[in-house]
């Protein structure tokens, strides 16, 4: 329960910034020249476009864990026609990660319009629309796109309290994105150098927002949280394949990546075919967790 509440808190807490970023450019002085009204209803189509894209991501979501239940069940009851019925289960999921990842791309795609159109705004004003737009290029599936505009949101700009709190929700988007990255790679067969390099960033960015949080007195229900996402990193590390293969993924994550990884020469993950589920590998991992 602590993790789910934890992951509602994190990046939903930095979403405050955003309407901040709306009243900057939408009333701030010159607000009648044509690409900042033009910018203002890019904002509002996109925050229209993200709240169908929440909706679908939950119903992704839904049928993964679904389809999870389908396998675990399929698997201990051996019953007929538990092949035709994981089947189905799994093609609904995966139309479902289709549709929401569509969703995330539309998004970001508007947040990429109204960046377009602040070129001579308040930098402050374009790095919260960089912030959004990153956060949805990662949730639909371009995480090393969003990892890159994250990574340069994640240093502040001064110590004015805005600026550190922008850093800061950057900081945990990067960290899940890179969680996120680490597990889809295992999880698509990728070698373990390769997963791991995602891994440990993700470890090193929850373990520096950890401290940060401790040492700036911090509610301690978010700083265990965040420590507690320092020892789900570890446990993705660690844990057997079979056993992480019956346990949901987060409730925020893509389903697969796109795009090219940093250093990597062609477009996708892997040229492998995603790994075959089945219910043994769901037999032994206990309940399907909440997800974060």
């Amino acid at each position: 329960m602590r993790g789910r509440e934890l992951m509602q808190r994190l990046g939903w807490s930095a979403w405050a910034l955003v309407p901040v970023a709306l009243l900057a450019f939408h009333f701030g002085p010159g607000r009648t020249l044509a690409a900042r009204e033009v910018a203002a209803t890019r904002f509002r189509e996109a925050t229209e476009l993200e709240q169908i894209a929440i909706g679908l991501q939950s119903e992704a979501y839904q049928a993964h864990v679904d389809s999870i239940d389908m396998r675990r069940r399929s698997f201990l009851e051996e019953s007929d026609g538990g092949d035709e019925a994981t089947a189905a289960m799994n093609e609904r999921e995966r139309i479902a990660y289709e549709s929401a990842s569509a969703a995330w791309t539309a998004v970001a795609d508007a947040y990429a319009q109204v960046e377009d159109r602040l070129v001579d705004d308040d930098p402050r004003t374009i790095d919260r629309v960089r912030w959004s737009k990153a956060r949805a290029r990662v949730r639909s599936g371009a995480i090393w796109e969003g990892t890159a505009d994250l990574e340069a949101l994640s240093v502040p700009r001064s110590s004015a309290p805005g600026d550190v709190e922008l850093a800061r929700a950057a900081r945990e988007e990067l960290a899940t994105a890179h969680y996120f990255g680490a597990r889809l790679l295992r999880m698509a067969g990728e070698p373990a150098r390769v997963w791991r390099a995602e891994a440990l960033k993700a470890r090193q960015h929850f373990r520096l927002l950890a401290e940060t949080a401790a040492a700036t007195g911090a509610d301690a229900d978010v700083v265990r949280g965040l420590e507690d996402n320092v020892e789900r990193t570890i446990d993705l590390e660690q844990m057997d394949k079979s056993e992480l293969e019956g346990r949901a993924m987060p409730r925020e994550s893509p389903r697969g990546t796109r795009g090219r990884r940093p250093g990597q020469g062609r477009e996708g993950i892997t040229n492998r075919p995603p790994t075959q589920r089945d219910g043994r590998g769901a037999g032994g991992a206990g309940p399907v967790g909440p997800g974060w």
